[in-house]
């Protein structure tokens, strides 16, 4: 009787121990603006890329900022793809909608496309505080043609959250991208003025 018990009670245990776990993680992706798709033309052809991030941002984890010397990653919240991907793709995205062309590509998918212009980028710091203020900083270069070097800038841009919530903090930071879509837009009109 006692063993039978025993291997019941083994029985009970291993069940509770092998039954499926909730996976808390969430993912989240950086978003474009809303801007209708309609009133793009052939405008000015622009290739985005390589766009880099530091390695600290190189996880799937997202990362919140707790002071200027420590960071936090959200073990349970998660891009839903790598950063770089979709910062390139937004990127592209919002810059495409401030210049009106639908000829703006990443780097990636630019097979066949002659550009009046590159833009490289090196992401600098692009993370959320716990606050649930967003700071991008990104070192750039706008290239011609013949990839010769046109400007060269560096920007810092700041959004703050609704709230200090995750969802919220990358709609933040994806506000902070489509701000520095809409500097690269008015450089790049800048530079097609000039004589």
């Amino acid at each position: 009787m006692r063993i039978a018990l025993c291997a019941l009670a083994l029985f009970a245990a291993g069940c509770t121990v092998l039954a499926p776990q909730h996976d808390p993680s969430r993912f989240y992706t950086l978003s474009a603006r809303d801007a209708a798709t309609a009133g793009r033309g052939a405008g000015l052809s622009v290739i985005v890329g390589p766009v880099t991030v530091p390695a600290y941002l190189d996880r799937n984890e997202l990362a919140v900022r707790v002071s200027p010397t420590e960071l936090t990653y959200a073990l349970a919240e998660r891009w839903a793809e790598p950063l770089v991907q979709g910062f390139t793709r937004v990127l592209v995205e919002d810059l495409g909608a401030a210049l009106g062309s639908d000829r703006v590509v990443a780097v990636t998918a630019s097979t066949g496309v002659t550009p009046d212009y590159w833009i490289e980028v090196i992401v600098v710091r692009y993370e959320a505080d716990v606050d649930g203020s967003a700071e991008l900083t990104a070192r750039w270069a706008v290239r011609d043609a013949a990839r010769k070097v046109l400007r060269i800038r560096q920007s810092q841009h700041a959004r703050q959250a609704a709230a200090a919530t995750t969802e919220d903090r990358v709609s933040a930071l994806s506000a902070a991208l489509g701000d520095l879509a809409d500097e690269m837009a008015t450089v790049l009109r800048e530079i097609r003025a000039e004589p």
